[in-house]
């Protein structure tokens, strides 16, 4: 992706975060960036193709963002799994769901490619994080890492579902009981001494 267009997406990810994907105009997005509505529609047919492409690069930096902070971490598949949550109290905090809500309502069809795209990503890396635990003595050998994987993202799925239906919810908490929720079904017991002790450790 050239660098004004990366620009045009950038902006227009600010705008529907500001003002909501269905009220944000072509008319708004040029005005925002400096340029003509004519080198919009050079890089964008229209605005559900200028939408698919601002949240596929988005999903695709989020990745690439994750992927960087996993490889940075020294210790084990738990301890991966904690930077994921600080992770994503650092970095979504419930603002991306909203907008794939509102993509959900208005631009169906937008919303089933990027949905698509971030179980790709997350599945990815939840199968990653199961086949180093359990080489690592840490989950239990016995589990299927194709059933879980498809059980973890359900499970997420559903946890953000309730944040953006129920406001008034702890974002970070809930996103705590989840982690240690998928953690204790998956480890052995040498797994779930060292949550144990990681839990305790964020307690004192």
């Amino acid at each position: 992706m050239d660098p004004e267009k990366i620009k045009i997406v950038i902006s227009s990810l600010e705008l529907f975060k500001s003002y909501g994907v269905k009220a944000v105009t072509m008319d708004q997005i040029s005005q925002n960036c400096g340029i003509s509505k004519k080198t919009l529609y050079k890089h964008f047919s229209n605005k559900v193709d200028l939408m698919e492409q601002a949240f596929d690069f988005a999903a695709g930096q989020m990745g690439a963002e994750l992927n960087s902070n996993l490889a940075a971490i020294d210790g084990n598949a738990i301890d991966q799994l904690f930077a994921l949550e600080q992770f994503a109290e650092q970095k979504l905090r419930g603002e991306e769901d909203k907008l794939l809500a509102q993509l959900d309502l208005y631009y169906p069809e937008v919303a089933h490619a990027i949905n698509a795209k971030r179980e790709s990503i997350v599945s990815e890396i939840t199968k990653a994080n199961l086949h180093r635990g359990i080489a690592e003595g840490i989950y239990r050998n016995d589990i299927n890492v194709e059933y879980i994987t498809i059980l973890y993202y359900g499970h997420i799925l559903a946890v953000h579902e309730t944040i953006v239906a129920k406001e008034s919810l702890n974002l970070n908490e809930l996103r705590k009981a989840s982690l240690r929720y998928h953690i204790r079904g998956i480890a052995s017991l040498k797994g779930l001494e060292y949550l144990n002790q990681r839990i305790h450790q964020n307690n004192s």
